[in-house]
């Protein structure tokens, strides 16, 4: 039982750890689970997200929130801001899908790859092991993105409604039912 409990947490400070050379991660980087309600200031800029099959998510910060060509008036947007290598990130996967596939005609996830240097054959890798439903982009403008949300740690997800309004913010690991409280006010809004 000890020898499993001490595999385990090795497991745990490897994932917390285990990156390419080049940006070391430490537990420092993932966020601890709360719910935000600061407002982020946005300021006026254009974006264009790039997914892994090459399609372009556009839209303008506002000073209420995120102005979605494709979205606007159609869907609540969640911007997912995660990193591959986040234990807690992966683990809101099956969360994120469900809540994805419930709503789909009243929601778009888009999820904002975060300080990790990954091809595009390796997201997509990891987006067909995970079965993942929504896009998730690659890019400049995701740093762009991260440093207008102030981002310092991953998971981060911006909750925004139909008309682009900024609705909330989590940190870390989100409990389903608190997302899906305020995905109704979005989706309603």
């Amino acid at each position: 039982m000890k020898k499993i409990l001490f595999i385990s947490l090795a497991f745990i400070a490897f994932g917390f750890t285990a990156c390419d050379s080049k940006s070391p991660i430490t537990s420092n980087a993932v966020s601890k689970t709360k719910i935000n309600e600061e407002k982020p200031k946005f300021q006026s800029q254009n974006y264009s997200l790039i997914t892994t099959d090459e399609k372009i998510i556009s839209f303008t910060s506002t000073e209420e929130g995120l102005d979605f060509d494709e979205f606007k008036n159609k869907k609540a947007v969640i911007i997912d801001i995660f990193a591959t290598w986040c234990p807690p990130c992966i683990e809101s996967l099956p969360m994120l899908k469900e809540i994805k596939e419930i709503n789909k005609d009243n929601l778009e996830i888009v999820s904002v790859l975060f300080q990790d240097p990954k091809t595009s054959e390796e997201i997509k890798e990891f987006i067909k092991q995970h079965q993942i439903n929504y896009p998730i982009t690659m890019g400049s403008d995701n740093q762009k993105l991260a440093d207008e949300l102030s981002v310092k740690k991953v998971p981060e997800m911006f909750l925004f409604s139909k008309t682009g309004k900024f609705v909330h913010k989590f940190v870390g690991k989100v409990p389903k039912e608190e997302l899906e409280k305020y995905l109704k006010i979005a989706i309603e809004n």
